[in-house]
């Protein structure tokens, strides 16, 4: 079953597996975009608005999300996820150093079409979600878990 193989991933292999999900779907990856893009994210999860829609998981990690956004990527692709999981926990190539790209850059553009961000010029950066997630829902999970990810200022 794929949920388990993705689960089993290490925090790293699980950040490689969601950057090859992401590649195979033809996803623009320019590193210093996705640097940028980090923090809009960062500024994003740490305002209150976002925090009080989605309950932040504090203990998540950069694997913890990636995991997450790859079992919700699995749901309408379960394969590529497959594929993915196992070529990160079995080959050791080095496409890329996952620590230098944020995981919250990826997962934004994994989840593109129900979650964007947007620049208010009074507000600063902020997150529009396209429907409003169930808290039980995978994409819900998912959105504790990222916000969680950074900590609030």
């Amino acid at each position: 079953m794929v949920g388990n193989r993705v689960m089993a991933l290490s925090d790293g292999d699980a950040v490689a597996a969601l950057w090859l999900v992401l590649e195979q779907q033809g996803a623009p990856l320019d590193a210093a975009q996705l640097r940028a893009d980090e923090a809009r994210v960062a500024e994003a999860a740490g305002r209150r608005d976002v925090r009080a829609e989605a309950v932040p998981d504090e203990k998540a990690t950069p694997g913890d999300v990636a995991r997450a956004a790859l079992l919700y990527l699995a749901e309408s692709d379960a394969d590529t996820v497959a594929r993915a999981a196992e070529i990160a926990a079995t080959e050791r190539a080095e496409r890329f150093d996952p620590a230098l790209i944020g995981v919250g850059a990826l997962v934004m553009i994994a989840i593109r079409t129900e979650f964007k961000l947007e620049r208010d010029p009074e507000k600063g950066w902020s997150f529009k979600i396209h429907h409003k997630p169930m808290r039980d829902s995978t994409l819900g999970r998912l959105i504790s878990k990222l916000i969680g990810l950074y900590p609030q200022p």
